[in-house]
């Protein structure tokens, strides 16, 4: 079978790879190069932590054990970090919240637990957990507002990437890239095969294409003749909430963090280079936010980073991003054969990175084999066409 594959970000790297394996002719189309879009300044954050309902929890939870079965055939001591998360609340609501989500994980399996200070320090001895101005702390006498995720991680994207791509070239694939790579076209015909075109000129038929760009992925399934069939939030418009500011910070010491740390108002995680990885829910940015303001956003969460963990007294902005996150409208992945579009397949998600290795086994058996996969009758593109009244 001809499998076209558009994006080479985590998931579509995953999923050329597990086709190709699979014994699928295939070519995976990216406009600049693998791993260099979205994926690149993804935080990357294995997890179900707070996903929901229950069915979206478990398929998330698939994806965690999907990334541990991966990896010692993948190099995975190049990329994957399996090193725990600590999570700290602060205001009464904000524990009470964090104490109802642990309960309910660990009533659904998923390894999590409140802890203490003392544990917290010995987990992380980079934590800051005495009052700071302007970032209010926990302390023994607030047990509930620590908790300890044990199973969670997170991946370093580029090599993960480099490596599927070289996986699913060592079994044939093909990789076009830059104007070769970058699809202009997208005709589904019925009764033939659809047609690809692409920026340099060359139009590819394919059994098969797996729409796997991200944001993109509603323009390639209006090329196709299905507009929105893919509903995404927002993101090119001012105010949009899909962007998000990504902030990369250093040199970290040696007694900066080493796993997921969340407290309230920043993110972190290690990064390569002795650098830290910095997100934070209430930075406003999007694709239009000035240069100026940009950088005091970045700065304003390394201060926040300062006050939260050691280890960065020297450490300085080295980088930041405005990153778009493919965000589906309802908050479910979309996977599935695009109503009205004979042979386009689309997958989209906002939790690409813990779902990918999961997600592209589920979708080469959706592809080959003769039965739907029935893990994913709930995340078909299809449940987006209008209904009959009653």
């Amino acid at each position: 079978m001809r499998c076209a594959v558009i994006g080479a970000g985590v998931l579509g790297a995953s999923v050329a790879a597990r086709l190709a394996g699979a014994g699928q002719q295939v070519t995976l189309l990216e406009a600049d190069q693998p791993g260099r879009a979205t994926s690149r300044w993804s935080f990357a954050w294995l997890n179900s932590n707070d996903k929901k309902p229950r069915p979206y929890h478990d398929l998330n939870q698939a994806g965690l054990r999907a990334w541990a079965e991966l990896a010692p055939d993948l190099d995975g001591a190049a990329w994957y970090r399996p090193v725990g998360h600590v999570e700290l609340a602060t205001s009464g609501e904000a524990r009470a919240e964090l104490a109802a989500r642990v309960r309910r994980l660990a009533s659904w399996g998923y390894p999590a637990r409140l802890i203490d200070a003392s544990e917290a320090l010995e987990l992380e001895p980079s934590l800051l957990l005495e009052p700071s101005p302007g970032l209010a702390r926990v302390s023994a006498e607030t047990p509930d507002a620590i908790a300890w995720f044990p199973d969670e991680g997170y991946v370093l994207t580029g090599p993960l990437i480099e490596r599927l791509v070289a996986r699913a070239v060592s079994h044939g694939a093909e990789v076009l890239t830059g104007e070769r790579g970058r699809v202009t076209g997208l005709a589904a015909r019925p009764g033939a095969a659809p047609l690809v075109r692409t920026a340099a000129g060359a139009v590819l038929a394919a059994d098969d294409v797996i729409c796997c760009a991200g944001r993109w992925v509603p323009g390639l399934a209006a090329l196709a003749g299905a507009p929105g069939q893919v509903p995404l939030l927002p993101w090119e418009t001012p105010g949009a909430t899909a962007p998000g500011l990504v902030v990369q910070v250093g040199p970290v010491s040696p007694a900066g963090p080493a796993r997921l740390v969340h407290v309230p108002g920043i993110s972190l995680r290690p990064h390569p280079g002795g650098l830290l990885h910095l997100e934070a829910p209430d930075a406003a940015v999007d694709l239009h936010t000035p240069q100026a303001e940009l950088s005091r956003w970045a700065a304003e969460l390394l201060s926040r980073a300062r006050r939260a963990v050691r280890g960065l007294d020297d450490a300085r902005v080295v980088a930041y991003q405005v990153c778009v996150r493919p965000m589906p409208a309802d908050g479910q992945s979309i996977v599935g054969r695009l109503p009205g579009a004979p042979g386009v397949y689309v997958a989209v998600t906002h939790s690409g990175v813990t779902l990918a290795a999961h997600l592209a086994t589920l979708i080469t058996a959706d592809l080959t084999s003769a039965a739907p996969v029935a893990e994913l009758a709930s995340y078909r593109p299809d449940r987006f066409l209008a209904k009959p009244p009653g």
